[in-house]
């Protein structure tokens, strides 16, 4: 869009009277840089300056980096074809991603402070994996009726609520820390309102986008979404340290708190000035809740996503996310500062995953690629680390890995949103998310025993072959249909 205004800004563009473009002499060919005017026919005297029908002449300007027929300041002129991606030219979703970027750089500090929490009071593994599993039973039990919700109710509504009350319980969070009369069952009631909290928060979260963007411009948002949460996932916890370190650890869930106010400012801003998707108000909430599983079951693409995305969360998730920190010091043998350093690979890894999709062509058939190579390099990602002999071995592995597991799942979460139909748009995602969230406490146990019983690095590869299988079979069956374009219909004149 900048360019094509710049097009039609630039003199050297314009049409002549006839409405038809100069044809190009065949001794000369015209090109898009090509800019200057012609010169005038052999034999011939160009016109006075200012003769109507000749170009003006311009004196020789020395530019002013050019010093004695020497450039002293590399020319900028290869910048000018730079311009934002076409999502964020959008007024309303630039400020809304801006201020998710802030909320999310919260969001890291308090998760950083409230891990330091934990471990001040306990170092039972049991214990940790108790905080995780109430924190994820919420969304087993709710996730689905809270796609029903963001069908029925403004999603704009439900995110001002929603992120209202997450501040107020980081507020009780600072305020238990500050007065030091936290004790371990107020971090499990709080992570279980947090996650009854989410249930609700994430299906109106992912459905919200589309009504900021077009159809067209839906990867590109996503994908900057994924983007942002990555590179918060980085910086959020360093300042963090900071904080703490300066402030104390009540300081972090304070600060988390009030940057939750910049995406509730600019929700309250957009009232009226985007066009939200019309709930659906027919039946009880159950039959609705019904009415989607049933689609879903019916439309072969969307149900091969959603399996792919439990796979993912099965296979996946548990090893290269959970258990890496154990995989690395226990297996080989990296010890603490290789444990730092191999989550943040995994999280550059995908940050690059997340921007190259910014870029990428939105054909439905370069979407199936990138799938198809997501799956791909999850497997070598996999298998990598499991027959990795020591930690600088396995780099490769984890930003292979890291690349791969960003690009699938936002890839799978952008074309859910795509086929999904806009009245039922919440209701597809909270199935989506609870393939996702629903399936990973119950995969993080079985695979954490499993790694006890017979090894890590077995676990690991058996994981990266089963991923393999499961992921060919299906998109065989069901995947495939989601990336084929529509037919097209051809006119005839008889």
């Amino acid at each position: 869009m900048a360019n094509a205004k710049r097009a039609n800004r630039s003199p050297e563009t314009s049409l002549p009277a006839n409405g038809q473009p100069p044809a190009p002499s065949a001794a000369s060919p015209a090109t898009d840089r090509d800019l200057s005017p012609p010169a005038p026919a052999s034999g011939g005297s160009p016109a006075p300056a200012g003769q109507s029908g000749s170009p003006r002449p311009h004196p020789p300007r020395t530019a002013p980096s050019v010093v004695g027929g020497r450039r002293w300041l590399p020319s900028l002129s290869g910048f000018e074809s730079i311009h934002l991606p076409d999502a964020l030219q959008n007024h309303n979703f630039r400020r809304y991603w801006t201020s998710q970027i802030v909320s999310l750089a919260g969001t890291w500090m308090q998760n950083t402070g409230s891990t330091l929490v934990v471990l001040s009071l306990t170092t039972s593994a049991v214990a940790i994996g108790t905080i995780n599993v109430v924190s994820s039973l919420p969304m087993l039990l709710f996730s689905l009726f809270g796609g029903v919700v963001a069908d029925r109710v403004p999603r704009r509504k439900i995110l001002m609520t929603t992120q209202s009350l997450l501040g107020v319980i980081s507020l009780i969070y600072a305020f238990l820390i500050f007065s030091g009369q936290i004790q371990f069952w107020h971090i499990l009631v709080l992570a279980a309102c947090s996650g009854t909290i989410a249930s609700f928060e994430l299906p109106a979260s992912q459905a919200f986008v589309s009504e900021l963007v077009r159809r067209d411009d839906l990867p590109q948002a996503l994908a900057l979404n994924s983007a942002s949460f990555n590179a918060t996932r980085t910086i959020g916890p360093a300042m963090a340290g900071v904080v703490i370190g300066i402030l104390g650890t009540a300081a972090a869930f304070i600060i988390n708190a009030f940057t939750l106010l910049a995406p509730i400012s600019v929700l309250v801003s957009l009232k009226g000035r985007i066009k939200e998707t019309p709930t659906v108000r027919r039946g009880s909430g159950l039959a609705q809740l019904k009415e989607g599983i049933g689609y879903i079951r019916r439309t072969d693409e969307v149900l091969g996503l959603i399996l792919i995305t439990t796979i993912f969360s099965f296979f996946v998730f548990p090893n290269l996310l959970v258990l890496m920190p154990l995989y690395v010091d226990d297996v080989l043998h990296g010890g603490d500062n290789w444990v730092a350093a191999m989550i943040s690979i995994l999280g550059i890894g995908s940050l690059v995953g997340a921007i190259t999709l910014i870029r990428g062509s939105r054909l439905e058939s370069a979407a199936g690629r990138r799938l198809r190579t997501s799956m791909a390099g999850l497997t070598i990602g996999l298998l990598w680390l499991a027959l990795s002999p020591n930690p600088w071995v396995a780099v490769p592995g984890v930003l292979i890995a890291g690349f791969s597991f960003s690009t699938g799942n936002t890839q799978i979460s952008t074309r859910v949103q795509q086929l999904a139909p806009d009245e039922m748009r919440g209701r597809v995602l909270s199935v989506n998310s609870l393939a996702f969230n629903g399936v990973m406490p119950f995969a993080t146990m079985i695979v954490s025993l499993l790694a006890e019983s017979i090894g890590q690095h077995i676990v690991m590869g058996a994981c990266a072959v089963l991923l393999a299988i499961g992921s060919f079979l299906i998109w065989r069956r069901y995947a495939w249909k989601a990336f084929v374009s529509p037919p097209r219909v051809v006119a005839t004149v008889n």
